[in-house]
């Protein structure tokens, strides 16, 4: 029995997970704003092309 049980749990930790949920956040935020970015580009290069048939 010296070998069989496993070892003590660690305490829960509340902040264990936070650096990672604090660093999806930060990614969601940047492709969020990579994504106005996009929707913009698309909008500036719509009205370039109406611009163009005048």
């Amino acid at each position: 029995m010296d070998g069989d049980q496993p070892p003590p749990a660690r305490p829960r930790d509340p902040y264990e997970h936070r650096q990672e949920a604090e660093r999806l956040l930060s990614r969601r935020a940047d492709l969020a704003g990579v994504h106005a970015l996009l929707a913009i580009a698309g909008e500036l290069a719509q009205i370039r092309r109406q611009l163009g048939k005048r």
